[in-house]
């Protein structure tokens, strides 16, 4: 069984979706926590009727009809071999695609940069990795020009490299780790990477 996450919280998204199943009275506490809670994280019944009495998060608006149709046409959406949810758990789900891509590279015979393209792509899943803890934890890992997220020339948000999430010493990564990762992918330090 998949070990379960620290953090028992409701993000933002899904908070709406709870607030617009709540809208439609055709659901009790219980049947909304069933769509929330899944191997990997356990959901308390209080956070739903927070919800529902506007103790908590009052300021978030409900989803609209095609937001709550478009989750429920996809749930269960978790991957039944490792109990993650394929959109709450998007990072994880990247970093683990993303490594087993590159052993598949590293592996393929005919390649001649083949340790190249490994470590290229183990940046990337050491990267997700550290965005998916920071974001477990509430660590905004963006980076800010006077308050604001900095976008990127796509418009996108721009959020820490590798070689910045590896600085942070809430991370629980034991330092002789953190500096082999460094040594051995030197464009970890290069430049901020957009990730969802």
């Amino acid at each position: 069984m998949p070990n379960r996450k620290k953090g028992h919280h409701l993000e933002r998204w899904e908070v709406a979706l709870v607030k617009a199943m709540l809208a439609t009275e055709k659901y009790n506490d219980q049947d909304v926590l069933a769509y929330f809670t899944r191997p990997t994280r356990s959901i308390n019944h209080r956070l739903i009727s927070e919800i529902r009495s506007e103790k908590k998060h009052k300021a978030i608006k409900p989803a609209n009809s095609d937001q709550l149709a478009e989750f429920l046409n996809c749930w269960p959406n978790v991957d039944d071999e490792t109990g993650l949810s394929l959109r709450g758990d998007e990072l994880l789900v990247k970093a683990r695609e993303a490594m087993i891509a590159a052993v598949h590279n590293f592996n393929s015979a005919g390649l001649h940069f083949r340790a190249e393209i490994f470590i290229t792509t183990a940046v990337i899943v050491w990267t997700y990795l550290c965005h998916a803890w920071f974001k477990r934890e509430g660590i905004d890992y963006r980076y800010k020009i006077n308050g604001a997220p900095k976008l990127l020339a796509s418009g996108a948000e721009a959020y820490w490299e590798l070689g910045k999430c590896l600085r942070i010493d809430k991370l629980p990564v034991a330092k002789a780790v953190r500096r082999a990762v460094r040594a051995r992918a030197p464009l970890a330090d290069r430049t901020a990477i957009r990730d969802v």
